[in-house]
């Protein structure tokens, strides 16, 4: 990517507004979830109780609109943003990873006073606490077996797409994910914790279909998969701090 370059959402990119980042993006490393409890009497250190997850991290960004339409483009940038769901963000300084941001807070715009058409705009993204490895991949598993590789230090949380009918076994790492009565197709977000069906435009909620249990992550290393019946196309989802 070139210096200054963005792209918001997979739809919206820098050259398209007309603009570029102006500082090298300042990214908070996120804070772990973590309680301590102090009250004990008698013990040398507080009881610490982890959550085994992260707060959102803030992104600080300035950003210079250039051109007649600066205020127009200003406002695609903020209306992509303001959705109420996170958006893929990805910068110029770091181009291999993906972030997914939302906007809390404030901003600002800010016009020099010797040019009509030029525009900056500084405001705070929240960002979920993990990056993802961009492009995003896609691999298609059959009955073989077949091996993922998390080359990362941190478990995946994919999305599975199983095409088949009747009962079907998906096993990840000797652990077996059931599905039963399935009708053509199956998918399934570990991070969302959803399974459903589509049928055309309408979304149909099969989590009835999924034995109850823990939704299926790919472990840092070697993952073996799995499947009893059809095919799989999962998408890994490798992330990162």
């Amino acid at each position: 990517m070139e210096r200054g370059s963005f792209v918001l959402g997979h739809q919206l990119t820098s050259d398209q507004l007309n603009a570029r980042i102006l500082n090298y993006p300042t990214i908070a490393v996120p804070e772990r979830k973590m309680t301590l409890n102090t009250s004990p009497v008698g013990i040398d250190r507080a009881i610490l109780f982890d959550d085994g997850a992260y707060n959102n991290r803030d992104i600080q960004l300035i950003i210079g609109f250039e051109g007649k339409q600066a205020d127009s483009n200003i406002q695609k940038f903020l209306s992509v943003l303001d959705t109420g769901k996170y958006i893929d963000f990805q910068m110029y300084s770091d181009p291999d990873y993906t972030y997914q941001v939302i906007r809390q807070s404030t901003g600002t715009i800010a016009r020099p006073t010797y040019s009509d058409g030029y525009r900056e705009l500084t405001i705070m993204l929240s960002a979920a606490p993990y990056r993802y490895v961009a492009p995003a991949q896609t691999e298609t598993i059959t009955t073989l077996i077949s091996t993922l590789v998390n080359l990362t230090n941190y478990v995946a949380k994919p999305y599975i797409k199983i095409v088949g009918s009747g009962s079907i076994t998906l096993t990840i790492n000797s652990t077996d994910y059931r599905f039963s009565n399935v009708t053509g197709s199956i998918e399934l977000d570990s991070a969302m914790q959803n399974v459903w069906h589509t049928n055309g435009k309408i979304i149909v909620n099969e989590n009835a279909k999924m034995a109850i249990g823990p939704f299926p992550t790919l472990k840092p290393g070697n993952n073996n998969i799995n499947l009893s019946a059809g095919t799989a196309t999962i998408e890994p989802r490798w992330r990162t701090l």
